[in-house]
């Protein structure tokens, strides 16, 4: 057997070699290959070969003399893209090469590969560039070979494991700009979009395909969807799964999951003149394959073609008619920001001219979140999430050193200042490890309340238009977000503190002075003191607490579970976890939205608002909270959809005084 058969019998799928060996071989000639070469007489060689590894099939085909190179060829190219092909869509805003030679990009890439070290028992290792091909006019497809770990239980009762040679592929396209890669493990992936980054000198990002994508590039019916709505009230479910040959015509597609999120979906795709299979999508990772196997040939006809029509859809609607019309206005002409600022907020503006004009709800936003944090820090809020693949879901992240949930973005870094550890990693709600490629995808910028006024407003005064709610920047995506549903709880209305309600106060003041020697929490707050603190006269917000439910100060780092937290019953009957955030009384009795603890109390609250088991948040601080910060926590509490509550000074001096301070 030459070289290249044999390399190509190691790439295909093991049911495409075994399909072979029948299709070429008698089961006679078969059982007495297996049982000269392997000492097994079975009898039933057909399935004896489901029990066979890769290197014993090819053993078959090289002592059988029935199978040349040509089946061999035959077979590559109808199972080399193994069951369900399909691949993941990046797009890239430029590029540092404008053409492609095969031999240099080749060498680059085999070098960059070369640096990449492995433990000796990675799952994933020894990735590898096997070949080069232009299989369109401006497509070239990169092939890839590496080893994955395949860990199992011998026969002796001993756990091992061997690995297994898998294959993938890269496609790039450098006249429309997009990369995909072929659906492999997160390890593979990034490491291939590290390399590709590196050699176009740009960053890669997620195609995040939408409603109105699917309805514009693809013809087939909508059959099955699963649609998410994170934050979902009471009355709502927060995931479901919903399935029919004509999913799309219905009333529950169009009507009443239309505030959801479409996280994955399945259609009737028609390939060919004479192919049809169901086209499964996740649309936030930009991810398609088909249900069908199909050739090779055929595959990257279909896919090819596919990939340049949402390209193209995607290039149409941001050099739209109307985008001259946008130019054309120079909406930041007589503002104050310097070139570079006006640059992003033109862009950010733009996408949302494009969303109001076009109905399209997600973009791909040509400035890099880091710098857009880093110019307009003062202009949005920034909140850190991760995406844990084993439980399928977003999540906070935690410290894999010490738990701590208090972690920050500092040059370019995610650093916990709780232990100082420089995350490279981080911890999911159920404890699960998961690893990031870029801090960006971590990253969700969420823009202040008169931000968002701003932008309306030159909206308005330009185009007579404005945004039907806000937007939010994720993954280098700006997406819209229409549907707002948070819900501000009235303090008297909770059944715990209908007691405090009843108290008087007779100056106001006074009390509230008091609050000046007391903190957020005491100096000697450890673990032991706290639990000591109810048999002492130490006096902190946490401890004014004591007594609702079964809460207990303790000593906080990262914030992991607020300052305060107990159940609590309300108006409507139902129980609700409450979780509140606590910060010190302010020199001048007011907290506004510009001070220190409003800028942290936001965070707290932004970082909580992503933890399942909060119900609701309280804002907690003995001052009067200015209107603009009120408006800001309700704005708040519309965007990421919580319930949230605002225990003022107020309730404050009633509550000092219940205790008996």
């Amino acid at each position: 057997m030459i070289k290249s058969d044999k390399t190509k019998l190691e790439l295909i799928r093991l049911d495409g070699i075994r399909h072979l060996i029948i299709s070429k071989i008698s089961e006679n000639e078969l059982n007495e290959i297996i049982k000269r070469e392997f000492k097994i007489d079975s009898g039933h060689s057909y399935e004896t070969l489901k029990k066979l590894n890769r290197y014993q099939l090819i053993k078959i085909i090289e002592n059988g003399n029935k199978i040349n190179s040509d089946d061999i060829n035959a077979s590559y190219e109808q199972f080399r893209y193994g069951l369900k092909p399909g691949f993941t869509i990046f797009s890239f805003l430029k590029s540092l090469i404008k053409t492609i030679d095969i031999n240099s990009v080749s060498s680059y890439i085999s070098e960059k590969l070369n640096e990449i070290y492995y433990l000796e028992d990675s799952k994933y290792k020894n990735l590898k560039l096997k070949n080069v091909l232009k299989i369109d006019n401006n497509t070239y497809e990169f092939s890839y070979v590496y080893l994955s770990k395949y860990t199992y239980i011998s026969e002796s009762d001993e756990p091992n494991y061997i690995y297994e040679l898998k294959d993938c592929f890269v496609w790039l396209n450098l006249e429309n700009k997009f990369i995909a890669i072929k659906n492999c493990p997160n390890d593979i992936q990034n490491k291939l979009i590290n390399i590709f980054s590196q050699l176009l000198n740009s960053s890669l990002y997620n195609i995040k395909i939408t409603r109105k994508l699917i309805k514009e590039v693809f013809n087939g019916d909508i059959k099955k969807g699963t649609f998410v709505k994170p934050d979902a009230n009471d009355d709502e479910v927060a995931k479901i799964t919903i399935s029919d040959d004509k999913l799309s015509k219905k009333r529950i597609f169009q009507n009443d999951v239309s505030s959801y999120d479409m996280s994955n979906t399945f259609l009737d795709e028609q390939l060919d003149d004479n192919t049809k299979s169901t086209l499964g999508i996740n649309c936030k990772a930009g991810k398609i394959y088909l249900t069908k196997n199909v050739n090779a040939t055929q595959f990257r006809k279909w896919s090819i073609n596919s990939i340049n029509k949402i390209t193209s859809y995607l290039n149409n609607i941001q050099n739209c008619n109307e985008a001259e019309i946008f130019e054309s206005r120079n909406i930041l002409a007589n503002t104050k920001y310097n070139k570079d600022v006006k640059n992003i907020l033109e862009n950010i503006c733009y996408n949302i001219f494009l969303s109001i004009s076009t109905g399209e709800t997600s973009f791909i936003i040509k400035d890099n979140i880091i710098d857009i944090n880093e110019k307009l820090d003062k202009k949005f809020y920034l909140s850190l999430f991760g995406f844990c693949d084993i439980c399928g879901e977003e999540t906070k992240m935690y410290c894999t050193q010490c738990n701590s949930s208090n972690l920050k973005v500092i040059k370019n870094k995610i650093i916990c200042l709780d232990c100082g550890e420089n995350a490279t990693c981080f911890l999911c709600d159920e404890g699960h490890t998961v690893y990031f490629n870029d801090i960006y995808k971590l990253m969700k910028l969420i823009p202040t309340r008169e931000f968002v006024d701003e932008i309306n407003n030159l909206l308005f005064v330009n185009f007579n238009t404005r945004l039907d709610g806000t937007f939010v920047i994720e993954d280098n995506h700006l997406n819209i977000h229409q549907n707002l549903s948070g819900q501000i709880f009235d303090y008297s209305l909770i059944e715990e503190f209908k007691p405090i309600l009843g108290v008087n106060v007779e100056n106001v003041k006074d009390v509230l002075n008091k609050f000046n020697n007391i903190k957020e929490k005491c100096k000697k707050c450890n673990n032991y003191n706290c639990s000591i603190c109810e048999n002492t006269s130490d006096v902190c917000i946490m401890k004014l607490f004591v007594g609702f439910g079964d809460y207990r100060p303790s000593p906080h780092q990262g914030q992991e579970f607020g300052d305060v937290n107990f159940k609590i019953t309300y108006a409507d009957g139902k129980n609700y976890n409450f979780v509140g955030i606590a910060k010190s009384k302010p020199k001048s009795g007011i907290l506004n939205l510009s001070d220190k603890g409003s800028r942290e109390m936001i965070q707290q609250i932004l970082s909580m608002s992503r933890d399942k088991r909060v119900k609701l948040i309280g804002a907690i601080c003995p001052a009067r909270f200015h209107d603009q910060l009120r408006q800001e926590l309700y704005y708040l509490a519309n965007i990421t959809k919580v319930k949230l509550v605002i225990l003022d000074d107020v309730f404050m001096s009633k509550l000092l005084v219940y205790k008996g301070v």
